[in-house]
């Protein structure tokens, strides 16, 4: 027989997968921040998923979400997530984390408000984040770049469980520091650059 968390986590997943086959109403954006982070190897790095476009402390409030974060597992390995208080407190029982972590090469994040609506639309302003992730950075040449982007159909509900529109945003960038000396090498082709535009350019 199945415990009671088991089942309250097999009703929230019921709940998403119904809520991803309704029609979509209001939209909502999701992206990550920052877009761009500076690394070497060795360093964690951590990225917030972020959502707007909702309600502003009114409706539309959201509900529920279902959202996978694509990355490469021969530069980064996943670390840790935490998900914010924005749909309750998972600790208190007002939400459930129903999230699937790290499957290899994307990372799944996956939460259930059991909040009335009034206490989600006095809780949520226009923008607020939704989780934060870690990774750590295994093999990033210098100057090289990694990204991490939302994968398709991610899965948002609003107070009441209809389905909401989401649009994403564009994927976030982990840049390894350029070594002194291709640094150097970047800029001195920058000045010839320049230097030989301004030769080519007719004088008056």
């Amino acid at each position: 027989m199945p415990t009671s968390s088991n089942a309250k986590h097999f009703i929230a997943a019921l709940l998403l997968a119904c809520i991803a086959q309704a029609p979509a109403g209001h939209a909502a954006l999701l992206r990550l921040a920052p877009d761009t982070t500076l690394v070497t190897n060795g360093d964690t790095v951590s990225l917030e998923l972020i959502v707007s476009g909702l309600g502003d402390f009114s409706p539309a409030s959201l509900g529920a979400f279902d959202v996978s974060i694509g990355y490469d597992p021969a530069v980064l390995s996943f670390a840790d997530y935490s998900l914010g208080n924005f749909l309750g407190d998972i600790s208190l029982f007002t939400a459930l984390d129903v999230s699937s972590g790290d499957t290899g090469a994307d990372v799944n994040l996956a939460e259930v408000s059991l909040l009335l609506p009034a206490s989600l639309d006095a809780l949520q302003p226009g923008e607020f984040f939704l989780a934060s992730l870690s990774f750590n950075v295994l093999n990033l040449a210098p100057g090289a770049s990694t990204s991490l982007q939302i994968l398709d159909r991610p899965v948002l509900s609003d107070a009441y469980g209809a389905a909401l529109q989401a649009t994403t945003g564009r994927a976030a960038t982990i840049q390894a520091i350029p070594l002194p000396g291709t640094l150097l090498l970047m800029l001195a082709g920058l000045l010839g650059y320049r230097v030989s535009r301004q030769l080519q350019e007719p004088r008056v």
